[in-house]
């Protein structure tokens, strides 16, 4: 068996529904970074498209995120960002 030490230094970033957003931030992977920028984000009703994507490149460019997951139908939304 291997002695060596795993670090798992990025976070798992989350768009999506509030349910969506609390089952994973119960499972444990709500962080704030030093600049107390949470990696998840409440998708509700009178969230405009152009708010999901600026979450979803600001989530892409943080250097401490390294997955982003995020519901379908909100994906849908920012498809051409997303592809790109």
């Amino acid at each position: 068996m291997s002695q060596e030490s795993v670090s798992f230094d990025k976070l798992i970033a989350i768009i999506g529904d509030e349910d969506t957003c609390v089952g994973f931030l119960l499972g444990g992977i709500g962080e704030a970074n030093k600049s107390m920028e949470s990696n998840f984000m409440v998708v509700e009703r009178d969230t405009t498209a152009e708010e999901i994507e600026a979450c979803f490149k600001r989530f892409f460019g943080r250097s401490d995120i390294g997955i982003i997951l995020i519901n379908q139908i909100y994906a849908d939304m920012i498809r051409k960002t997303i592809d790109a």
